[in-house]
């Protein structure tokens, strides 16, 4: 099944709530939970670092990164999707469980298989001034 530009957009808004939902330090996050968006393996890049990974080793690295997060919410001021994936312009908001606010701006290239789970994460952001 070939990929469109539609089904990419709704695919890359899917992720993010899926985002909202489990980036969060209580819950409770498997590798079964990560294997509904996530492809069995898959390329990460952010700001210039990049792996592959699968669901054992992503879930690894989630742990870390949500063990401080109460909520992640995102704010998607651009969208631009075609046939080959979608590039999100955002503003991601972080709180957390200390209170502590952090805000990044970022750019977001998403690619999905046939089956719709994300086979490419490439993102660059930066620290901005949180609200």
């Amino acid at each position: 099944m070939k990929n469109d530009a539609h089904r990419n957009k709704e695919l890359a808004e899917q992720l993010l709530d899926w985002n909202r939902r489990n980036l969060r330090h209580d819950v409770e996050l498997s590798q079964s939970l990560i294997a509904e968006r996530f492809a069995p393996e898959f390329q990460v890049f952010a700001n210039g670092r990049s792996y592959a990974a699968d669901h054992e080793s992503y879930q690894g690295f989630l742990q870390g990164f949500k063990s401080s997060i109460a909520s992640i919410d995102y704010e998607v001021t651009q969208i631009v999707a075609d046939e080959a994936g979608v590039v999100l312009a955002m503003r991601a908001r972080v709180e957390r469980v200390n209170a502590v606010r952090d805000q990044f701006e970022a750019m977001l290239l998403l690619r999905f298989d046939e089956q719709g789970k994300l086979v490419l994460w490439h993102e660059v952001y930066v620290q901005s001034q949180a609200v």
